[in-house]
């Protein structure tokens, strides 16, 4: 899909929030009460699933308003 300047840093903004939204909600988990000795990559790990869910939801919600935006123009 061909995105101008409005919609690519709409996109942007929406998946950067989606990935701080998700980082935060992991955090509040607490993942490392779950082991005796936490992984040393633990921190990392919650980054990237982070990163990975925020990502896929931010690129739902983006693509949810584009063409919801779409279909309003095509009603009038």
């Amino acid at each position: 899909m061909q995105y101008n300047g409005t919609q690519s840093v709409l996109t942007l903004l929406i998946q950067l929030a989606m990935i701080v939204v998700t980082f935060r909600a992991i955090q509040s988990f607490h993942l490392d009460t779950f082991f005796r000795h936490p992984p040393q990559g633990l921190p990392a790990m919650v980054v990237l699933i982070s990163i990975a869910i925020g990502y896929a939801a931010g690129s739902f919600f983006a693509e949810f308003f584009i063409v919801l935006h779409g279909l309003l123009n095509m009603a009038h």
